[in-house]
């Protein structure tokens, strides 16, 4: 871990006896300016803090950054990046009581979204990550079955490589988990296309990969609340079904880019995931019916899915375990795990005390 510092270390004490903030920043991303270290530095020490900054790395992405901080006496740890830095900075904090202020760096920015964070205030961002409300916020861990067999999947892994569990062999999961047509969007954005029109560039890929196979699935779902820290589980009611999906979404918030809401019941404090099974039929009729279901300015008013041709079954629960008929691509968060048999999703609810609006 590396990152400079504006004094000392996280753990020092200053003169003041301030409590400390650390900053746990993605370096890589166009816009960890000077600019956003300042104002952060500076809204971080009118609300009283000593500001203290760490990089990630390709090897550490935040997670281990977020547990030294916590180590040192952090009172407060600022994620700044993208998805996977938030993400990565959640799990290192989950469980720990220590408050997580969000300043998205990133593309799609699904977990500042789905927290109601302001993307195009800047100044008001980084007042939120300084002096916001902290509210328990849910974190899904995801698990996979990997296969072996790559066959199918050639030169779909993303430069850097698969993404490694966050902790122990789990993945955390602020927002979305996606398996099938959602995990290929995510293989076959272009980098460089990305960077020059941003989220544009994943509907550039979504429409590359209408013709993505549909899916075998049998889901086994916990459908009670997941309990809160310290609370107790109720009776099990595990729900098993087979269903045929070209996605599958296992989601703790519903909101996408371009004003997409495409589970609006989704909340990121509720104790539930929520599923969406996303199936086509008939080419280009299905996609075309989907579309009219989702996009802006329809609110995700899903149609009888025995009866239309663009098909979403929706369940929800506290823990799904997957099992595919064949092997297929998953995404976390934007992140690309290898091709899988089964996934395993737990919620666990209040895991995280965010700064919100």
């Amino acid at each position: 871990m590396s990152g400079a510092q504006d004094a000392g270390t996280p753990g020092s004490r200053s003169r003041s006896a301030r409590p400390t903030a650390c900053i746990v920043i993605n370096p890589s991303k166009r816009r960890a300016t000077a600019t956003m270290r300042g104002q952060l530095s500076a809204a971080l020490r009118e609300a009283g803090y000593t500001p203290h900054w760490l990089e990630t790395t390709a090897a550490e992405p935040g997670a281990g950054q977020a547990r030294l901080a916590v180590a040192s006496g952090a009172r407060l740890v600022v994620a700044a990046g993208g998805d996977g830095t938030v993400r990565s900075v959640a799990a290192g904090l989950a469980g720990t009581g220590v408050e997580m202020g969000v300043a998205p760096l990133g593309t799609a920015n699904l977990a500042a979204r789905n927290l109601g964070i302001p993307l195009a205030d800047p100044a008001r961002i980084v007042r939120i990550a300084a002096s916001g409300q902290a509210r328990p916020c849910d974190l899904a861990w995801v698990s996979t079955q990997a296969d072996d067999a790559q066959e199918g999947f050639a030169g779909l892994a993303p430069p850097g490589g698969w993404a490694r569990p966050t902790l122990g062999g789990e993945h955390a999961c602020m927002v979305v988990a996606g398996v099938g047509f959602d995990a290929g969007l995510v293989a076959s954005t272009r980098p460089g296309l990305k960077a020059r029109i941003g989220w544009g560039a994943y509907a550039v890929a979504a429409m590359e990969n209408l013709r993505h196979p549909r899916m075998d699935l049998v889901l086994s779902l916990d459908e009670r609340p997941a309990p809160v820290r310290g609370g107790r589980s109720g009776d099990p009611r595990v729900r098993v079904e087979r269903l045929t999906a070209r996605s599958l979404l296992v989601a703790n918030g519903g909101r996408l880019p371009a004003g997409i809401t495409l589970l609006p019941g989704a909340r990121v404090d509720d104790g539930l995931l929520d599923i969406a099974a996303i199936d086509t039929v008939a080419g280009i009729v299905g996609w075309s019916s989907l579309a009219r279901q989702v996009l802006p300015p329809y609110a995700a008013a899903y149609a009888d899915p025995e009866r239309a041709t663009g098909r979403v079954v929706q369940r929800r629960g506290s823990g799904i375990t997957v099992r595919l008929g064949a092997p297929a691509l998953v995404e976390v968060d934007g992140d690309l795990l290898p091709p899988c048999r089964g996934v395993r999703v737990r919620l666990q609810a209040g895991a995280v005390r965010v700064r919100r609006p």
